[in-house]
């Protein structure tokens, strides 16, 4: 068998090859470049939304240190509905409830830390949304729907720190409620938990020394 003839029958082999399987082969190359292509845009598209998101927030900050919050308030609306699962959303959704409580719109403020627990941001904003939200209640004195709230809190696993700010919202449900035992029991949890930020612990021997007195 001459040269010529084993490279024509390459040749063959290689054409029937392509033949049967080169339909596929391009497929697969274009798939791939597509995704890659898909990819990085979608790369591009994520990185420019969350750098968005932090220069909204960063006004929406200054704007509540400042007190002038209502001016600004609906970007934070904007920034919850554009980006709901971004943590700067969530932050806003803070922000905005408690513009809404100082001005005595309670209803507007239950409905942002209500977005919040049902949406899908991170596990220790909602517990914060719920903290807030049951002492929203008590002030309104809505005690069974603030007593929900903590029940939903202490059923979860809590680090030290964060089981101590629930009961001490548990112990200013209880006060509201002329529980005055159940009270001084929550306070007493709060000042002898180690974990407890300082100045809730000092603010918890405060109410068991008013409880003490009364």
């Amino acid at each position: 068998m001459s040269r010529h003839d084993t490279e024509q029958d390459q040749l063959e082999a290689i054409k029937a090859w392509w033949d049967k399987y080169g339909t596929l082969l391009l497929s697969v190359i274009l798939a791939i470049v597509l995704s890659f292509s898909g990819y990085r845009y979608w790369q591009s598209y994520t990185f420019s939304k969350a750098a968005e998101a932090s220069s909204v927030f960063e006004v929406l900050d200054m704007s509540h240190a400042n007190g002038v919050f209502g001016e600004v308030s609906r970007e934070a609306r904007r920034l919850m509905q554009d980006q709901p699962k971004s943590p700067y959303a969530g932050s806003a959704a803070l922000m905005l409830a408690d513009f809404h409580w100082q001005a005595g719109e309670v209803e507007e403020a239950v409905e942002a830390l209500n977005w919040i627990i049902n949406s899908k941001q991170s596990v220790d904003l909602r517990q914060v949304a719920q903290l807030r939200l049951a002492r929203v209640y008590i002030q309104q004195a809505e005690f069974e729907a603030a007593d929900a709230q903590l029940k939903q809190l202490q059923s979860a696993r809590l680090s030290p720190a964060a089981a101590a700010n629930v009961d001490y919202v548990a112990g200013l449900l209880a006060l509201a409620q002329q529980q005055s035992e159940q009270a001084y029991l929550m306070f007493k949890r709060v000042a002898d938990n180690e974990q407890a930020q300082s100045d809730l612990r000092n603010l918890a021997s405060i109410q068991m020394d008013d409880l003490a007195i009364e």
